[in-house]
């Protein structure tokens, strides 16, 4: 590649480029190095002070702190990164480089280096710091060390850490239990583990409970740490608990109360007896038809003396919506007496509003029909379900103005009960729920529904939404007239939003998953059908050519034979992507050393190459076999094509045991590369160290990545003009 060339190319990349006499004092900065910081090199002084002068001086005695320590020999190269005086005033941040080139009587005499611009990834770091900082749930970024790099708030105040986080390592703030810690392994290796739902104990020994999610994060291709995020569902799951206590305290309320509670499907066929109800009644061996109910349970009306009729059976007249008297009273026929009861009933619907059933309820008022038990014992429960209901419960009058407020309503909303008396319900109902609660509000009011349930969504005092779940009913006077409304709200905010997050994370799995598929498609389909035409190709001509253009066609029809197969492998590879559970196999080492000559043997043949295989026999290496293949073909048809024209040409190969590892060494004495011009972007994507025609620089960063895939290691060691040896790590058996 010629020296304009070069230029071009460092041109379009936006580095420029610097040179220093160390001993003259004289420096050459490049166009572009003015470009960078605003100037021509026409308005910058060649001058040792020029950097000084646009340096910001908190950088400046760093900077020139790790320029001595190259100058001394300590490190290897001059690295450090800094803000610059921009020509319109601001400052930048550049990242400069250099490397002492000459030397003169045992000191530094040249030294070149080259300086661009970073302040973007600079602000692309702050961003994404930032964004872990202001998360408004608990997640926190560590790197491969679990060394904290951030943490949001709420993780901060959920674990009760201090603010200065960063840099301070997991394990030294908590007592980790082995199984996070592999856990932590695992998805450092590049999985993704998660809970909807873990129950953990804090240093006192009380419960709580956590929906968390550990994964990896990458750069450049490479896990870089994990993730960890965590949702604390104590109150949620505290809530279900009592949600659940409170179920089964109502059940053993209502076998305990002498009340008589019956209740039936939508099919008319009775579903609930409590305690009660089953002492009047009794249980029946089979099914009782509808029209047998009367009979069966001895339902008489009021006079004791006529059987109910079936349009008149209480729990029948409630199940198809029609009304029951204020005094409906029925007459129980046992064994030791009449019974007089007064039944009470509502319909039983759905989430969706669906008729599932009825219920009624059956007050033994026998001997105190003139007397008002029934109506305190009525209030008495109200009051402290009321009170003491795990929901939000109110009473509202009918044009909308707060009467009662249990605590909890206060608790959702953020509101005093002094302040909610003062707003009306337009006041905390979000406009486009507010109209359709006014129509089912009306139904009510007029008598064409008994209740409904709905889910609204409410202004919290902070402004944020509540989402909850409205249950309303009426209460009415002798005359029907509406008194008040019970209204029920339970807070189902934390659900909702947990639905959603779940439901982001299942399209973008699912879209992940798709492309997969795409890809394994155009493998698995498009490149064997290719493969296919090939080898019927190659089969037409091993038909027509004969003599000595045969040995041509058999290697051909090997090579086909052999292309087929690293497809099959490469269509394997997809596969395992696609899974997520790609495994290393046991394989023969050298078995792969000869099938990488017998695929390349007509290159082989052609350029002369002496191809020798040292390595020790019944070498067992675990490995993905299509990644394995592709490393020494890689190396072995690198060594070819970047051979030396002044001499006979070979790869070795060669093993030994290391550390209960096999190291594997390909050598060849080609044309080497310029470690220390090169070294650090050997194994970097689109790099290319010679000026070969079929130099694409994208090899050894595939093969650097499928030997990393596999937990090996890659080292190099090459001179410029003797040759390269690549030094491959591999588990061993």
């Amino acid at each position: 590649m010629t020296g304009q060339r070069y230029a071009h190319i460092l041109k379009g990349t936006a580095i420029g480029l610097w040179e220093w006499n160390i001993l003259t004092k004289e420096v050459i900065f490049s166009e572009e190095w003015a470009k960078v910081l605003g100037y021509t090199a026409d308005e910058i002084t060649h001058t040792e002070t020029l950097w000084e002068d646009l340096c910001h001086p908190e950088d400046y005695q760093k900077s020139q702190q790790l320029l001595e320590m190259h100058l001394q020999g300590e490190s290897s190269f001059y690295e450090s990164e800094v803000r610059m005086r921009h020509k319109d005033g601001r400052y930048i941040w550049v990242k400069d480089q250099g490397k002492v080139v000459s030397w003169k009587d045992g000191n530094p005499e040249w030294m070149t280096g080259f300086h661009k611009e970073t302040t973007l990834a600079k602000i692309d770091a702050e961003i994404k710091r930032t964004f872990i900082d202001q998360a408004p749930g608990a997640i926190a970024m560590f790197d491969t060390q679990l060394n904290y790099l951030a943490a949001s708030k709420q993780w901060i105040i959920d674990y009760n850490l201090p603010e200065d986080i960063e840099g301070q390592n997991h394990y030294d703030l908590f007592d980790i239990p082995e199984r996070w810690k592999e856990i932590h392994k695992k998805c450092l290796a590049g999985e993704t583990h998660q809970a909807e739902e873990d129950e953990f104990f804090d240093r006192t020994g009380n419960p709580f409970y956590l929906r968390w999610q550990v994964k990896p994060w990458y750069r450049n291709g490479e896990v870089g740490g994990l993730l960890m995020q965590t949702s604390n569902l104590t109150t949620f799951k505290k809530l279900q608990i009592e949600r659940l206590r409170q179920s089964r305290f109502q059940e053993t309320v209502f076998n305990a109360i002498d009340v008589g509670i019956v209740a039936c499907n939508e099919k008319k066929e009775l579903t609930y007896f409590n305690n009660t109800s089953r002492e009047w009644h009794g249980l029946p061996s089979e099914p009782v038809p509808a029209s047998q109910l009367s009979k069966y349970y001895s339902l008489y009306q009021a006079n004791a003396k006529t059987l109910l009729p079936e349009k008149d059976i209480p729990l029948l007249k409630v199940l198809e919506g029609r009304q029951l008297g204020d005094n409906e009273i029925i007459v129980i026929k046992t064994s030791d007496r009449d019974r007089y009861v007064r039944v009470t009933g509502n319909q039983l619907f759905d989430e969706k509003n669906n008729l599932i059933g009825a219920v009624v309820a059956m007050h033994d008022i026998s001997g105190i029909i003139k007397s008002n038990k029934e109506k305190i014992i009525s209030e008495t429960i109200f009051k402290s379900s009321f009170e003491n209901a795990p929901i939000g419960m109110a009473l509202v009058s009918p044009e909308g103005k707060w009467l009662q407020i249990n605590h909890r309503i206060s608790e959702i909303l953020g509101y005093t009960k002094e302040e909610l008396v003062a707003l009306k319900l337009q006041d905390i109902v979000h406009p486009d729920d507010f109209e359709p609660d006014s129509i089912l509000l009306d139904k009510l009011l007029q008598n064409k529904k008994v209740n409904h349930q709905v889910e609204r969504r409410y202004f919290h005092k902070n402004g944020s939404l509540v989402m909850g779940i409205l249950s309303v009913s009426i209460v009415q006077d002798e005359q029907d007239t509406p008194l008040f409304l019970i209204k029920q709200i339970t807070d189902i905010t934390k659900q909702r939003q947990s639905e959603e997050d779940l439901n982001r994370v299942l399209k973008l799995t699912k879209n992940q998953n798709e492309r997969l598929k795409n890809f394994s498609h155009i493998v698995s389909h498009n490149l064997r059908s290719h493969s296919g035409n090939l080898s019927m190709l190659v089969s037409f001509l091993k038909e027509e050519l004969k003599g000595g253009q045969g040995e041509l066609i058999a290697m051909l029809d090997s090579a086909s034979s052999q292309l087929a197969e690293t497809i099959d492998h490469l269509n394997e590879v997809t596969e395992l992507q696609i899974n997520d559970d790609a495994e290393l196999k046991p394989v023969r080492l050298k078995d792969y050393i000869k099938f990488t000559e017998n695929t390349l043997a007509a290159l082989i043949k052609e350029t002369k190459v002496n191809v020798i295989d040292n390595t020790q026999p019944g070498i067992i290496i675990h490995a993905i076999p299509a990644y394995l293949e592709s490393i020494l073909l890689n190396f072995t048809t690198n060594a070819i094509k970047y051979r030396s024209p002044d001499r006979a040409s070979y790869i070795r190969f060669t093993t030994k045991k290391v550390n209960g590892e096999i190291l594997l060494s390909i050598e060849d004495n080609g044309l080497g590369i310029d470690l220390n011009k090169y070294g650090d972007k050997l194994f970097g994507m689109y790099n290319t160290f010679h000026s070969h025609k079929d130099a694409r620089g994208i090899g050894l960063f595939i093969t650097k990545n499928q030997i990393e895939a596999m937990g090996g290691h890659i080292k190099v060691s090459s001179t410029v003009g003797k040759g390269t040896t690549f030094d491959i790590l591999f588990p061993y058996e």
